[in-house]
């Protein structure tokens, strides 16, 4: 047996224990979806196993009873979610979380929402920077690169201008 036809086999039989005899017709039409998209040529394969991911967040949604089956059907739709098909972002655990800020008006009259970055978000970049480098390090390294700085453009001026060539 190959590879395929063991996943084949494995992802068709996780297919019929969620939909658990409730949809056999649904089951079929996965069943030819599959084995289109398998022995389909590389060109075609990536259309075809857009109807796969399709068909199989139809059927959880349907009839998804959280067991162990779905559980890899979920897996599966999250690894093969494609984040250029608009329809695939919604199968994914994917999660925007925005507040609106303002309303901008065009002079077109279009409107658009502007939203406002989360306080977490915000507050967990500044607890990242003092995790990798503490902020009295921090502090300490950028004075000491002013000084240097400064040291160094002090004397540069002092032999730029006051003593003669």
């Amino acid at each position: 047996m190959t590879d395929e036809s063991l996943f084949y086999r494995r992802f068709v039989e996780d297919i019929r224990r969620c939909a658990a005899g409730r949809a056999p017709s649904r089951v079929v039409e996965l069943e030819r979806r599959i084995h289109a998209a398998l022995v389909a040529p590389g060109d075609e394969r990536e259309s075809l196993w857009a109807r796969v991911v399709g068909g199989v967040s139809e059927l959880l949604s349907a009839f998804d009873d959280g067991g162990s089956a779905g559980a890899r059907l979920r897996a599966f739709l999250r690894e093969n979610a494609d984040l250029d098909r608009p329809r695939d972002v919604a199968l994914t655990d994917f999660a925007f979380v925005g507040h609106p800020a303002s309303v901008l008006r065009a002079l077109g009259g279009h409107r658009y929402l502007l939203f406002a970055i989360p306080r977490a978000a915000a507050d967990m970049r500044a607890a990242v920077l003092d995790e990798v480098v503490p902020a009295p390090t921090r502090r300490l390294a950028e004075w000491t690169v002013y000084a240097l700085c400064g040291g160094a453009a002090a004397a540069a001026m002092w032999f730029a201008f006051i003593v003669p060539v």
